[in-house]
């Protein structure tokens, strides 16, 4: 990534790791509140998977409660696919659960007991200026 940010800046390991926590923020954000954020720096099918894990009924919906990100860590980028590619780990803790969206009941997880849980996301430089690299189909 270092030698192709010479060429292009969007691969400069700041760039790389500004995008990575923009996104992780984003996420946060949703997954305790508004999902406006995240819908700028992902795709509809990737907020529909961190979301809603995949109810496409959206039913349910997958909530974590105080986020705290311990870890983002860049684990790949590959320039030989088109666009090219960017995967990022993150390790999580908080009360995370699953929600009935009509009546706020529980279906998993817990409201009181916080978790560390691991995900690895795959990003795409599909985005404009303001945001190349985005969340895609996790």
């Amino acid at each position: 990534a270092l030698d192709l940010s010479l060429a292009d800046a969007r691969f400069a390991p700041d760039v790389l790791e500004a995008a990575a926590r923009r996104a992780v923020a984003a996420w946060a954000e949703a997954v305790d509140g508004d999902d406006a954020a995240l819908l700028e720096v992902a795709t509809p099918e990737a907020v529909a998977k961190l979301l809603y894990g995949g109810d496409e009924s959206r039913k349910t919906r997958i909530v974590v409660r105080g986020p705290r990100v311990r870890q983002i860590k860049i684990t790949a980028v590959d320039v030989s696919r088109e666009p090219a590619t960017m995967t990022i780990a993150l390790e999580v803790g908080g009360r995370r659960y699953v929600e009935d969206r009509d009546t706020a009941a529980v279906v998993s997880g817990s409201k009181t007991r916080a978790v560390t849980f691991r995900q690895s996301w795959p990003l795409r430089l599909t985005g404009g200026a303001t945001n190349p690299w985005r969340v895609d189909d996790p």
